[in-house]
């Protein structure tokens, strides 16, 4: 097994709001927290939803064995922040699944954003939408993610609001506010990406990063987090094996103005990656 990523103490943090279901009607996750792009963390939200249920002893059970490409590099980070690369290997979900219950796996391995509807039929049977979601909104996809300790995703911005579910195991999340992007040094091939390492800061290379505003917490089974477009996060597995599911999600109708300042980058990551993929 590789070193488990560990993330240094952060200072400055704000806190996150954290509040049951129960507690966040459609009405008011609109008011308090869609429209002003704040991030919120939602207990319960999944708890009728099948996915709920899935651990790594029981989720061949829902989805058939098919095969499944696996991020497996040694520092256990899902790509370069500078050039976007990675290491990956093919193979059947039930052998990976076996690797991690048996803990035989040699380095971090990772089932990253795979969508769903690529996996099984109907993945809404098991995944459905969230009340939150109205109608019109048009939810892109629904991912999931399987992995061990010692895994990090890049800090990075998604131009799409984001729900992320944590199903089994643990999650620790680092957020910052799009108002930190020049502390986050964004690479300038790819700006929705940080060439800061969140976990190990280099300050001497970025100093401007001790002025970002980290807001750094922990998600368990049942977590539900919403993660406002233009939000830029980390995501690492410190702790034990894990799985989360995130839903994507565009409301195109709406206030938020935050939606409609992705726009721009979004039509340009799209023309930078059409044109790296026809000069490859």
């Amino acid at each position: 097994m590789g070193n488990s990523v560990k993330l240094e103490v952060l200072t400055g943090q704000e806190l996150i709001d954290r509040r049951h279901v129960s507690d966040v009607s459609p009405q008011r996750f609109v008011r308090d927290y869609f429209l002003p792009n704040r991030p919120l963390i939602i207990e319960g939200a999944t708890a009728g939803w099948t996915a709920a249920s899935w651990t790594l002893d029981n989720l061949s059970q829902y989805l058939p064995d098919q095969k499944v490409s696996v991020r497996n590099n040694q520092s256990g980070v899902l790509f370069d922040a500078n050039t976007m690369a990675f290491e990956a290997t093919d193979m059947p979900l039930h052998q990976y699944l076996h690797l991690l219950r048996t803990g035989a796996n040699r380095t971090p391995m990772y089932l990253a954003q795979t969508n769903l509807a690529r996996m099984v039929y109907r993945p809404e049977r098991y995944v459905p939408r969230l009340d939150y979601l109205r109608t019109a909104d048009y939810h892109l996809q629904s991912n999931i993610w399987v992995g061990t300790p010692g895994l990090a995703t890049p800090c990075h911005y998604d131009f799409a609001h984001n729900f992320y579910h944590q199903i089994y195991g643990h999650k620790q999340i680092t957020l910052f506010a799009p108002e930190d992007a020049a502390g986050l040094y964004p690479n300038p091939k790819i700006p929705a990406i940080s060439l800061v390492d969140v976990a190990a800061p280099d300050l001497d290379r970025f100093p401007a990063f001790s002025r970002a505003t980290p807001i750094q917490f922990v998600v368990s089974p049942g977590d539900s987090v919403f993660i406002p477009a233009g939000w830029w996060h980390y995501v690492a597995s410190t702790y034990d094996n894990n799985i989360s599911i995130n839903q994507w999600f565009l409301r195109l109708w709406s206030r938020n103005t935050q939606q409609l300042k992705m726009i721009p980058p979004m039509l340009n990551h799209a023309f930078r990656h059409m044109f790296l993929s026809e000069n490859r």
